[in-house]
């Protein structure tokens, strides 16, 4: 059984620039909702998480708005300003 060579690229007819391309959308890689923002990150162990989760599920909030709650607190006993008040 004989090989087949494959064409060569150079050898295929071109397709014109705007021909059957869909128009590429222009979207922001951060949602507006967190523009401004910063993010603050941690480890926590499976137990810890679990907690959050089954409180921001007991009290129908979102995680984000269980740990705005919490840095208030701390900010307060700590005797500092309340800044974290964006319910997201």
């Amino acid at each position: 059984m004989a090989l087949r060579t494959r064409p060569k690229l150079n050898s295929l007819p071109r397709r014109p620039a705007g021909d059957d391309q869909p128009e590429a959308v222009a979207k922001s890689a951060v949602p507006a909702s967190r523009l401004g923002k910063k993010q603050v990150a941690f480890f926590v162990d499976g137990d810890t998480k679990r907690q959050l989760d089954r409180l921001a599920f007991d009290e129908e909030k979102s995680l984000q708005q269980v740990m705005n709650e919490a840095l208030n607190l701390l900010f307060q006993s700590r005797g500092m300003a309340r800044v974290a008040d964006q319910q997201d």
